[in-house]
């Protein structure tokens, strides 16, 4: 089987919500010796993309988006062991965290995991985290960069909330914010204030590098 081949089954699997075919072809491409990096952003991200803009289109609906994102978690799970560099931490640190009232987090999930492996030291401060609680993380862990993700359309307020919060604060006037997930757009991120917006945790990635580039790298 081609690269280009597997490739394209996988992204496939994603978008038809099938968790344990994808699991065959994981190994499948691992056997390969396709890299994790190369399966995640050419195989299974192009998928999620695929549903991203389906769902956006009223083409599917939340049951396929949830489909999408189980198969993604099993994908995921089986190449965390390859995604993740023993040897982290001296590219500066991430905090991440989901808006108030929104429980949503494999996106966010999937970004820390691969922070890390580009060399971040990851604090995940976990779901419907509320302003308060991130100032108050922002004053003990210090990071370089605050990642947001936001899936649902009726949370986005809370983003607007939250930055002028952590703006307001001595230990957020300085931080990177850094915004993701299924219903920020670029224009709303640059609207409400935001340093860098990813489309998707590959792109995020790549925005935290170059958001500590200066002092990090």
């Amino acid at each position: 089987m081609e690269k280009t081949e597997i490739l394209g089954i996988l992204s496939r699997c994603i978008v038809d919500g099938d968790a344990n075919r994808i699991k065959i072809y994981i190994r499948d491409a691992l056997r390969m010796q396709l890299s994790a990096m190369t399966i995640l952003n050419e195989g299974l991200m192009p998928g999620m993309s695929v549903i991203g803009r389906q769902f956006r289109d009223n083409d599917v609906y939340v049951p396929e988006v949830i489909m999408a994102a189980q198969a993604l978690a099993a994908a995921v799970k089986m190449l965390k062991p390859f995604l993740v560099d023993r040897c982290t931490g001296n590219r500066g640190k991430v905090m991440l965290a989901t808006v108030p009232d929104d429980i949503h987090d494999l996106g966010k999930n999937i970004l820390g995991i691969m922070l890390e492996g580009a060399g971040f030291s990851v604090v995940d401060l976990g779901v419907d985290v509320p302003a308060s609680r991130i100032v108050k993380a922002l004053e003990t862990e210090r990071p370089d960069i605050l990642g947001l993700s936001c899936t649902l359309t009726i949370t986005l307020t809370h983003i607007k909330e939250i930055i002028m919060v952590v703006r307001q604060a001595p230990a957020g006037r300085q931080v990177k914010i850094l915004l993701g997930g299924l219903s920020v757009t670029p224009r709303f991120a640059k609207s409400v204030g935001a340093d860098a917006y990813g489309i998707d945790a590959s792109v995020a990635v790549q925005k935290a590098l170059s958001m500590v580039s200066g002092s990090k790298l």
